[in-house]
């Protein structure tokens, strides 16, 4: 943080400026250190800079904090210290987010506190997950390690994301062309031709008669549609705060085909290698588990792993509680069964993960393949309903001309 001084030195006399701080207690003992007498400290304001108004474009992204992950470790496992480490990694920084993120970091811990502290006074970029980490590889002497370990962890997240992103993408832009191209056709193409085909008399076939009432209905009711989506989109995202519905929703969202099987794979593999990887840095399953909770995203799927918690907190194990919801696969179910018995859950948790994201790929090259001719199909439907209805009536005309 920038603070701005007006401070006294019998050599300069009156001088202005700015100094980084945590505190102001920090800055002003700074001051105090370089020989100048503080008349006046106070945080400096400055103008809103554009990461400051649209913070969503400059946030650290997932592979910068891979990255950082990296190079720490690096650095750390070649003996250099944590401020020294900041430091360099400050000067190497591509975007200025990132760097005032290590700046920030730097400062709090030349302040006294520890680096997980300083981690978890930048929640948008270390998640809980990250921060606990690293407070584990701080207590154990292996914070070098750990942020290598927690580096794998982010990039197979990220690459799952992307493999997915590439999964859709393209019969997803398909079909967008495709709809806006029929939009187009409805609105602009057909209008002029409605005329013509009412100057020649002729009876329109019915897919012409079905593309008019759909090219009017749009024309006329284009603000009401636009509208009524907006609306709804807006009243979803109010509803799904409401924790009973955003259950509901979450439940109902297991059980789509298709779309449910791509959730359940994401959310337990996702699950199963926070577990695994907690449980290889040598914190408690207790821990673990907590932590496992609170990243995972469906609301159904932790409700199942929080009375596991519960169970356990309890003294029973826990597959005994993720037994009674049917949500969880019999095979997980009986990993966990007997990584409790033979005391290797977290090698049972690591060959799930394993397991269950090689799953999510199969199922993602799977619907690939079936999107992909169905929206060639979808595409086609679409131009060939379009192509017929225009020259039908033209036809007929003709026909009825001669």
């Amino acid at each position: 943080m920038d603070f701005g001084y007006v401070a006294y030195t019998s050599e300069k006399g009156v001088l202005k400026g700015v100094i980084k701080a945590a505190s102001q207690e920090q800055a002003r003992a700074e001051l105090l250190q370089q020989g100048f007498r503080p008349l006046r400290l106070a945080p400096a304001h400055h103008l809103p800079t554009m990461e400051t108004l649209f913070p969503s474009f400059f946030r650290v992204g997932t592979g910068e904090v891979v990255r950082f992950c990296r190079q720490m470790g690096t650095m750390l496992g070649s003996g250099a210290s944590l401020v020294r480490t900041l430091e360099m990694l400050q000067g190497e920084a591509r975007k200025g987010a990132l760097r005032g993120t290590i700046a920030d970091l730097q400062s709090t811990l030349e302040g006294g506190a520890s680096f997980s502290d300083a981690l978890s006074q930048h929640p948008k970029v270390f998640t809980p997950l990250f921060i606990n980490v690293v407070k584990v590889g701080e207590y154990t002497g292996r914070l070098g390690p750990a942020l290598d370990q927690m580096a794998d962890i982010l990039e197979r997240e990220q690459e799952a994301r992307k493999k997915m992103t590439a999964t859709m993408m393209y019969p997803l832009g398909i079909m967008g062309l495709s709809m806006l191209t029929l939009f187009v056709l409805m609105t602009v193409a057909m209008p002029p031709l409605l005329t013509s085909f009412k100057q020649m008399g002729a009876e329109l076939p019915l897919m012409t008669r079905i593309a008019i009432s759909v090219s009017g209905g749009a024309q006329e009711n284009f603000k009401t549609v636009f509208l009524g989506i907006v609306a709804a989109v807006i009243a979803f995202s109010l509803l799904r705060r409401i924790p009973r519905v955003r259950y509901g929703i979450d439940s109902a969202q297991l059980r789509v085909p298709i779309i449910g099987g791509f959730i359940l794979s994401g959310e337990l593999a996702r699950f199963s290698r926070t577990m695994a990887m907690l449980l290889d840095a040598g914190v408690s399953v207790s821990s673990a588990l907590q932590l496992g909770v609170s990243g995972c995203k469906n609301q159904r799927l932790r409700k199942a792993f929080a009375d596991a918690e519960d169970s356990l907190l309890r003294g029973h194990g826990l597959a005994e509680a993720l037994k009674g919801h049917s949500v969880l696969p019999g095979m997980f179910v009986q990993l966990v069964m007997i990584g409790e018995q033979s005391n290797s859950l977290r090698r049972t948790m690591t060959d799930a993960a394993a397991a269950y994201q090689k799953q999510l790929e199969q199922r993602l090259a799977g619907l690939l393949s079936i999107m992909e001719p169905a929206s060639t199909v979808f595409v086609g439907g679409i131009v060939f309903f379009i192509a017929l209805s225009m020259f039908l009536p033209i036809y007929s005309g003709m026909e009825s001309l001669k």
